[in-house]
């Protein structure tokens, strides 16, 4: 980043074209709509209800949907390629999409294994993979993953999970060893616990889970879907261009809580 720059250009995603996977709900959303409002054209893809996906892009300034299944990695090619012709260019990957389970450890199968990496890690390598050749020609370009406090704190009930966003930060680490020569910058976010469907689904029915999160919470309450927006923005946003291999906390000091 130059040192002439101002502040509201530090920041801005003007002329940015970001795809959010999973951005039809939750924090795919917020990151989405929150990276539209500063500035960035941004596609949000999911695969289960292009209705859901019609709806969330009215809140996104700049936005367009596509249906896509991160798990279908035969057609990963061909949507990213699409994203270029249609767009010109793709500036920030975000990868978002994801499915929790919720389990024992001598509960959880071989197949629920395969069902939570099949999103989290293959998922999200095949589009990483997709997209990593035309920002290396552009030689510019933002991937972020969405990784999880199970990745940074033992957490219960949630082997298979926590062993693919941690798999996530691994892979985050090693991309940035080797793109950061491209001008690519590779990072992660590691949500607290936020107000999202998907973190009452499974809390709502587990009141001594719920009391022990915000006991080890120094903020005492739960974050909201756009404080992971806004640190999705600054981390593919100008202001972070010397930022890179980094898994940022936003948890209100969960991880170093007593």
């Amino acid at each position: 980043m130059t040192n002439d720059m101002s502040f509201s250009s530090a920041f801005s995603l003007k002329g940015k074209v970001a795809v959010v996977t999973g951005g039809g709900s939750g924090l795919g959303l917020a990151i989405a709509r929150c990276m539209g409002k500063a500035g960035a054209q941004v596609i949000i893809t999911g695969h289960s209800s292009e209705d859901k996906l019609k709806e969330a892009v009215k809140e996104i300034p700049n936005g367009a949907y596509r249906l896509f299944d991160v798990t279908d990695q035969n057609d990963t090619p061909a949507f990213v390629n699409e994203i270029v012709k249609t767009y010109g260019h793709i500036d920030i990957l975000v990868n978002n999409a994801g499915v929790h389970c919720k389990k024992p450890v001598e509960e959880t199968s071989q197949e629920d294994f395969q069902k939570v990496f099949d999103v989290h890690v293959f998922g999200a390598m095949a589009l990483t993979r997709a997209v990593l050749p035309y920002m290396k020609e552009q030689k510019s370009g933002s991937i972020l993953f969405i990784s999880s406090m199970s990745a940074v704190v033992g957490l219960t009930k949630v082997v298979a999970y926590s062993a693919a966003k941690t798999a996530v930060n691994g892979i985050m680490r090693t991309m940035t060893s080797e793109v950061a020569e491209y001008n690519i910058t590779v990072n992660s976010i590691a949500p607290g616990f936020i107000d999202t469907p998907m973190f009452h689904k499974a809390v709502d029915n587990d009141p001594a889970r719920q009391q022990k999160i915000l006991g080890h919470t120094p903020a005492k309450a739960y974050g909201t879907p756009d404080d992971i927006g806004w640190a999705a923005v600054y981390l593919t946003s100008p202001a972070s261009s010397f930022v890179t291999g980094v898994c940022l906390c936003v948890d209100g000091g969960f991880s170093i809580g007593f």
